[in-house]
């Protein structure tokens, strides 16, 4: 790769980096906070926010590690790329797969649990497999960077 590109590159996502660093603390922090809530409460609905919660810090994590890896190399094909969005990947269906609890109040004093599958459900899992799909094009777009680094 141009060294003039790679450069640019390493610039371009520093503040990407930290912003998404800054973002994965506050989704670990509102999980803790959310799971807490549920200990105290024993509302099925804040352990549910936990997950969800989780999900975001798991995602915007692998962002960070793919960012500072793209720093270092300067390149954004490689194995280890690949390999964290195949992962991204399979925690957005897992946490899309992953039923939504509401709680209803029937009399007072009464509360039954709702457990939904609805409309998010289905876009966290699209997301995942689009993102699938990305790690695909990365694998290729890898192999094109590897067959370049040989002619160059």
């Amino acid at each position: 790769m141009n060294n003039t590109i790679s450069t640019s590159l390493k610039k371009r996502t520093f503040a990407d980096m930290i912003l998404s660093v800054l973002i994965c603390a506050g989704a670990l922090i509102a999980a803790a906070w959310q799971f807490v809530a549920y200990l105290s409460k024993r509302d099925p609905i804040y352990l549910s926010n936990a997950v969800y919660s989780l999900v975001i810090f798991g995602e915007l994590g692998l962002i960070s590690l793919i960012l500072l890896e793209i720093r270092k190399t300067g390149k954004p094909f490689s194995k280890k790329i690949t390999a964290k969005l195949r992962f991204m990947a399979l925690i957005l269906i897992a946490g899309g797969a992953m039923p939504r609890f509401s709680e209803v109040s029937t009399e007072p004093l009464t509360y039954s649990v709702s457990v939904y599958f609805d409309m998010l459900n289905i876009l966290v899992i699209f997301a995942g497999v689009i993102i699938g799909i990305i790690s695909e094009i990365f694998v290729y777009g890898l192999s094109l960077q590897e067959d370049n680094d040989l002619i160059a």
